[in-house]
């Protein structure tokens, strides 16, 4: 019974040899090739599948078995594919990775140069197809578009700004290019706070070649004068509006020398030739005894100082200096010397 069984192991054995000594020669090569190139050789960046090769890109194609077929290639303008080891150009323009890796493949057998090729095809370098960000943007620039991108996934590759408003145009380019433009090249504007929580359906809405994305700078008041906290203060949302004492609320409200019914909107014209001063009586508005005025875009809302409430206020400073053993001299005080 042992004996059987050794000879029916050596029969097995002998088949697995024959099975391995008729493997062709290549492919052992290439199995061995691979497995010792694979814990130390990067993987390439890979294409998304829908990516369409075009002009100026770089690609990286590896023939197994072939480093003469393999290497660093750019797409020339016209769309094709050079390789000094192929008579013929190929055309790459418009392929997927894999559809070009096909391509070569058919090319290296047409050309009696290799029988049944490995073509792998990854994209290095991204040239052919970009969407342009500018405005309220942390890095405004042209960027290349790898795959199918959104308009909200393209905008957060630029980043937003503190001063970033709620408004963005979409700019396609061929738009106006026709006297009945499709959907696809007509500008579109969109709300950025609905497209960032998903409540909008155009969140769905992509970018293609050559498109243009401007965010735009949200809409500034300012608030100046008698207030706690001065400044400009950014109005995100322009159908949201804000207010005289929205405003006042922003700079942290009025001071106690603050002439609160002798305000001032300082508004210039669009541009900016023209000034117009509108009274506003700050005082009425927070007592309910007068509506609240709506602000527009770069509006400065001016709270003047109160020469009666100044006085009153540098007198109170005087009776407290004098108590505390400091002497005034005009404006400035020091300490005495008691």
């Amino acid at each position: 019974m042992f004996k059987s069984f050794l000879t029916r192991r050596n029969i097995a054995f002998g088949f697995a040899l024959a099975a391995l000594t008729a493997m062709p020669s290549g492919l052992l090569k290439a199995q061995q090739n691979q497995a010792e190139a694979s814990p130390s050789t990067p993987t390439p960046t890979v294409a998304a599948d829908d990516y369409r090769v075009g002009p100026e890109d770089v690609l990286a194609i590896s023939v197994t078995d072939a480093p003469e077929f393999s290497g660093r290639f750019r797409v020339n303008q016209s769309g094709y594919l050079v390789m000094t080891s192929l008579p013929n150009p190929v055309k790459a323009e418009g392929l997927t990775p894999m559809e070009l890796s096909t391509e070569l493949r058919k090319a290296l057998e047409d050309a009696k140069l290799y029988r049944d090729p490995t073509v792998n095809v990854f994209v290095e370098e991204y040239h052919s197809r970009s969407v342009t960000i500018v405005g309220a943007v942390t890095k405004p620039g042209v960027y290349p578009l790898r795959k199918r991108t959104t308009v909200i996934q393209a905008i957060s590759e630029a980043g937003l700004m503190p001063t970033t408003g709620n408004r963005v145009t979409l700019i396609p380019a061929n738009a106006g290019s026709s006297s009945e433009p499709k959907a696809s090249e007509t500008t579109q504007t969109f709300e950025l706070g609905k497209l960032m929580s998903g409540k909008d359906s155009s969140v769905t809405v992509e970018v293609h070649d050559g498109d243009v994305i401007n965010v735009a700078t949200a809409d500034i008041v300012y608030v100046v004068g008698a207030v706690t906290k001065p400044g400009g203060f950014v109005q995100q949302d322009r159908s949201a509006g804000v207010t005289a004492l929205q405003a006042i609320a922003l700079a942290e409200g009025m001071t106690s020398v603050a002439a609160a019914h002798s305000g001032m909107i300082i508004r210039r014209n669009a541009d900016g030739s023209a000034r117009e001063n509108i009274p506003i009586d700050l005082g009425k508005i927070m007592s309910g005894k007068q509506g609240d005025t709506p602000l527009q875009p770069n509006d400065i809302l001016f709270v003047p100082l109160s020469g009666t409430k100044q006085t009153l206020h540098v007198m109170g400073q005087v009776g407290m200096a004098a108590v505390n053993g400091v002497a005034f001299y005009g404006l400035g005080y020091r300490v005495a010397a008691l």
